[in-house]
């Protein structure tokens, strides 16, 4: 087994299109996703290996392990703005379930559940600030570690916060030359992710910033091990085949955000937070299988329990099979976006010497080609 980092710079504005339809009488209008799918990076990935190789085996192409996409820039990763936290004009508030004073009696939740309240909330109501859509690595691991004693100032903000790529909007059109007018179906629009964007001001000018996307692969068949040093070239990502500058970084880089940064003595608390560093798909819907199966973290034997959640709204995810004997519309499914919370306690003592690093970034997906996808990377800390 061996582990390759890969960063992608796109070149050119990357298409990642949504759910809704487009093409001749369909729609005129190409709409974009602010982020990618782990199937659009996962997939384009594949594909470049499988055509280094010469041939598709569509088994040992599926089994390459993908983790991310994730956003970079600089030195550091970017993580979606985890839900359990709420701002207003003055501080940041966190969001969780209170079991001291929260009274059950007159309220039925869920499967035995507790909502999650904003705990030290103010005395006026406020209406919640908008905040920064990704978190650097560094943000993101003091919010994990200790989320009531969190701040971000509006400096910090501009320093450890990024709005993502911009969505970058353009107008095609084939103009029929016998009337001077568009051809049928060809006056279309379609938006892309511009990977280039402008940060505050340095002396009445704009800096610029150069996003990236940032993937782990994790190779299981030693055949291909040879390919992903070749895999360090233009190759499209998305789709109308957008140009990417692909590169295999060295294993031992340096970027922030890929091991875990909390001290093990941070986890000694019985409760858990899970937060979802990428869309989350399972088999009972927002609820993880495995809660309900064997009540184990997985690939531990860390018994826990499901004590709340914090999730938004469920996203569609669909697409096109070009897998020989499967070619067609893949059937659409709902998953939980990147961002949500989950809150547990465990049941039992964890050993001291738990290596909590292979569940940072690991997919907590229940089905094994959504985890070797890249859905459901996990971010791990207490509340």
């Amino acid at each position: 087994m061996a582990i390759f980092k890969l960063t992608i710079q796109p070149i050119d504005p990357l298409i990642s299109r949504d759910s809704r339809p487009f093409g001749p009488g369909e729609g005129n209008k190409m709409r974009s996703l602010n982020w990618l799918m782990p199937s659009t990076a996962c997939g384009a990935l594949r594909s470049r290996v499988g055509k280094i190789h010469g041939s598709f085996d569509a088994e040992k192409l599926k089994s390459i392990k993908v983790r991310g996409p994730f956003l970079q820039c600089g030195e550091s990763l970017y993580f979606p703005r985890p839900l359990d936290c709420v701002a207003n004009e003055e501080k940041n508030y966190f969001v969780c379930p209170d079991p001291e004073t929260w009274d059950k009696k007159g309220t039925e939740m869920p499967f035995g559940l507790m909502p999650a309240l904003i705990r030290n909330q103010p005395e006026e109501d406020f209406k919640p600030k908008s905040l920064p859509e990704f978190w650097s690595a560094s943000a993101m691991s003091r919010w994990l570690a200790s989320p009531e004693n969190f701040s971000l100032s509006k400096d910090e903000e501009k320093r450890e916060g990024l709005s993502g790529p911009t969505q970058d909007e353009r107008v095609h059109v084939k103009i029929d030359p016998k009337t001077g007018a568009s051809e049928d179906s060809l006056l279309f629009s379609t938006t892309g992710l511009d990977f280039r964007i402008s940060v505050g001001e340095e002396n009445n000018s704009k800096k610029i910033l150069q996003l990236k996307v940032a993937l782990e692969a994790e190779v299981q068949d030693s055949e291909y091990e040879k390919y992903f040093a070749a895999l360090s070239s233009l190759h499209p990502l998305g789709g109308e085949r957008r140009l990417a500058d692909w590169k295999v970084e060295n294993h031992d880089n340096n970027i922030e955000g890929w091991r875990i940064t909390q001290a093990p003595e941070e986890f000694s608390s019985r409760r858990l937070r899970m937060i979802l560093a990428t869309p989350a798909i399972f088999s009972k819907g927002w609820l993880p299988g495995w809660v309900e199966d064997k009540g184990l973290l997985p690939g531990t034997d860390v018994r826990i329990s499901l004590v709340s959640a914090v999730i938004g709204r469920w996203e569609p995810i669909s697409g096109w099979s070009y897998e020989k004997g499967k070619r067609g519309i893949k059937p659409l499914r709902r998953m939980v976006p990147a961002g949500s919370v989950y809150f547990f306690e465990t049941i039992g003592t964890v050993p001291a010497d738990f290596d909590w690093q292979k569940l940072w970034l690991r997919s907590v997906c229940d089905e094994e080609r959504d985890c070797n996808d890249g859905f459901g990377a996990a971010l791990w800390g207490t509340w």
